[in-house]
């Protein structure tokens, strides 16, 4: 069944057989991998709280290691298996320090402002009423600085400054069918950002 898994999901599986095989190169290369990704997924769900999220991430990972075993690459990536664990510690931290209920709406309010914001992002939009929550302009924030400088320039001048595709294209000394293409990039590589920094959606 593995020949058939994608060529990054091969090497989550290859990972994970090192780190079962006690490879310490393999644990280090785990951890430098997803605790960036992980942190990023807790920290908005425990109100930004650095100390919960390090609690959260340390946790996490803590089971991770002890299931590992029971990690198969076919049925998902390593990423969505480590969001599943991050997410019952977060239900389960919050629930001990009584905010469950408080982020559960909130967050839920937000799943279906990223649902609209990504058909949005689909038909070539990212409208102001996307950028008025605090919680989704710091999300916003935060995958601008993740993805390429020129493809964020390109939605900061379309976006933000409201240029014109023909504006754009005399600013960066290209045409205007070379500036949709690359637009048309930014937006697929913003879209794929966001949904790792702000949501777990299904592989």
């Amino acid at each position: 069944m593995t020949e058939n898994l994608s060529e990054t999901r091969l090497e989550q599986a290859d990972l994970v057989k090192r780190i079962r095989q006690g490879d310490e190169g393999a644990l280090e290369a785990f951890y430098d991998e997803f605790f960036p990704r992980l942190y990023r997924y807790a920290f908005y769900r425990v109100n930004r709280d650095h100390h919960h999220t390090e609690e959260v991430v340390h946790d996490t990972f803590v089971e991770a290691l002890e299931k590992i075993d029971s990690y198969e690459p076919e049925r998902g990536s390593l990423e969505s298996w480590l969001i599943t664990l991050s997410r019952n510690r977060i239900r389960s931290s919050n629930t001990t320090v009584g905010r469950a209920r408080e982020f559960e709406r909130s967050w839920s309010m937000l799943d279906g402002e990223l649902d609209s914001m990504f058909a949005d992002l689909d038909r070539g939009n990212l409208p102001e009423a996307a950028l008025e929550s605090e919680e989704m302009r710091a999300l916003v924030g935060t995958t601008m600085e993740s993805i390429p400088e020129s493809y964020s320039k390109l939605l900061e001048m379309k976006y933000v400054m409201n240029l014109s595709v023909r504006d754009m294209a005399e600013i960066l000394h290209k045409t205007e069918k070379a500036v949709e293409s690359q637009l048309t990039r930014a937006r697929m590589a913003f879209r794929e950002a966001f949904k790792v920094i702000a949501v777990d959606m299904p592989v």
